[in-house]
């Protein structure tokens, strides 16, 4: 009559300790993760900025805002970029893995099963006696059991590795996010900078072909006694100094090229045409409200994630200083036959549970308590520094915009009045009123200013690339999240 006691008192057992669980499921050590406070300011740059643009946008920021350049080749190479990076791709797979490490950390919110069977070849000798009842020495043994261990999460120590690792997928979403926008930004920056140096390069050849002709029409000149050899001395370095601007901006144009290539996941020798700078437009400037960057740059949310993983992480090592209590059970049996190992008699089980406190550690887990809040303290300070680079990188932004649009204008303006004497020089020309010379020297001065507001047009498009990855992009609209 012992046996049905000794069970019922171990069911009691494994009662009472649910029970515990339940009442403590509630529980998590460490703090609860609150989000970081950010002092945004009223506004980002020290006084009204004005451009000269055309407007400026006051809706959302597009998660496609490379659409805004107005250009659909320069649309078919951003999407291509994206279907084909290797660092898209790395980035994706990294957060596939970090999903699958929060469905596994999860589970161990529930019991482990397993289920073992070991047959074995055993021989006594006949030193021993024989376990058998038919005395035999030399006899296989089959043995079957399942087993069940659970270690109920009493102070929520699992609960804030679980929330530490969705921090961490949460980190790894906001990185993929934010590669997709430096991919996007780097790829436009790069084409529209192709297309510049294409551009430049084409009206400094010109400029350099029309000083070629003016240092001989200078030399005939010289031989007709019309001209000193002063004059044809200082032609030629002109012309020298021209020449040498000419392999610099080829080179740049090359490598650029290379990039872009590159940033479509081309080899070198694939790169794609070169777009006309013409088939750009400039679009209208995003709208910068301060206190939503916090929302819109990936940067500052990922950043927030390290604060919420550190702050779980404290949570971990103060579980690690309380009681651990784990339950097990197992159920199985044993025979010389296999059909023999359930029936009557050989049936095996047992019931267990365990609880265990540290008493002493040499201050190890007080000291990893310490260090965790030390780090969580770090994580914060840190998240309010890349909240204050980006403000300094949209005011940048800003300063460089406002900058480079009226660099622009006074490159359109030099480059409207040289135009307009080159246009004078050539009617005197055409009535006999100047020399040749003097018309080929106009036109240099024409195509230099030319190719120097090609190149204040292309550091102002640079500039509105900045200004979208500098407020995000808007990568993290949902549109853009559904497409991870």
């Amino acid at each position: 009559m012992r046996k049905p006691f000794q069970q019922t008192s171990k069911l009691h057992a494994i009662g009472l300790a649910a029970c515990i669980t339940s009442l403590l499921a509630g529980c998590a050590a460490g703090p609860d993760y609150v989000r970081p406070k950010v002092n945004a300011p009223q506004a980002l740059t020290r006084g009204p900025v004005a451009t000269t643009l055309p407007g400026s946008n006051t809706g959302d920021i597009s998660a496609q805002w490379w659409q805004a350049f107005g250009s659909s080749e320069l649309d078919a190479m951003v999407q291509e970029a994206m279907e084909k990076s290797p660092t898209i791709e790395a980035a994706q797979a990294t957060l596939r893995a970090a999903r699958q490490n929060v469905v596994a950390q999860r589970g161990y919110f529930l019991p482990s099963v397993q289920l073992g069977y070991n047959p074995s070849r055993q021989n006594t000798g006949q030193s021993m006696s024989a376990p058998l009842e038919n005395g035999d020495s030399l006899y296989t043994y089959h043995t079957a059991q399942l087993s069940v261990s659970y270690s109920p999460d009493l102070f929520g120590s699992n609960r804030r590795q679980v929330e530490g690792l969705q921090a961490a997928e949460e980190n790894q979403r906001l990185q993929l996010q934010a590669a997709r926008l430096s991919l996007a930004a780097n790829l436009v920056a790069a084409v529209i900078q192709a297309s510049m140096l294409q551009e430049q390069s084409m009206l400094l050849q010109q400029a350099v072909e029309a000083a070629q002709e003016q240092l001989q029409h200078m030399r005939k000149q010289q031989a007709n006694g019309y001209a000193s050899g002063m004059d044809v001395a200082t032609q030629q370095t002109l012309l020298l100094q021209l020449q040498q601007e000419l392999p610099p901006l080829q080179k740049s144009l090359e490598q650029t090229r290379n990039l872009v290539a590159t940033l479509m996941a081309r080899t070198p020798d694939k790169a794609p045409a070169l777009l006309p700078l013409s088939s750009f437009k400039l679009p209208l400037l995003p709208q910068v409200v301060p206190s939503e960057l916090v929302e819109q740059r990936p940067d500052i949310r990922a950043a927030e994630t390290q604060v919420q993983q550190a702050s779980a992480a404290v949570g971990v090592a103060t579980a690690a200083r309380l009681p651990q209590l784990s339950i097990s059970a197992a159920y199985g049996g044993g025979a010389t036959s296999f059909s023999r190992m359930f029936s009557a008699g050989n049936i095996t089980w047992s019931v267990g549970a365990g609880l265990l406190a540290p008493i002493f550690s040499g201050g190890t887990l007080l000291a990893h308590q310490k260090a965790a809040q030390a780090e969580l303290e770090a994580s914060a300070a840190s998240y309010q520094s890349t909240v204050l680079s980006a403000f300094q990188d949209v005011a940048n932004a800003l300063y460089a915009v406002d900058t480079d649009t009226r660099a622009l204008q006074m490159s359109r303006d030099s480059e409207s009045a040289s135009e307009t004497t080159w246009k004078l020089s050539q009617s005197q020309l055409n009535a006999g009123y100047a020399s040749l010379p003097t018309a080929l020297a106009a036109k240099q001065s024409w195509l230099q200013a030319r190719a120097a507001s090609v190149a204040a047009h292309g550091s102002l498009y640079g500039d509105v690339v900045a200004l979208y990855q500098s407020l995000g992009g808007g990568v993290l609209k949902p549109e853009a999240a559904a497409k991870q």
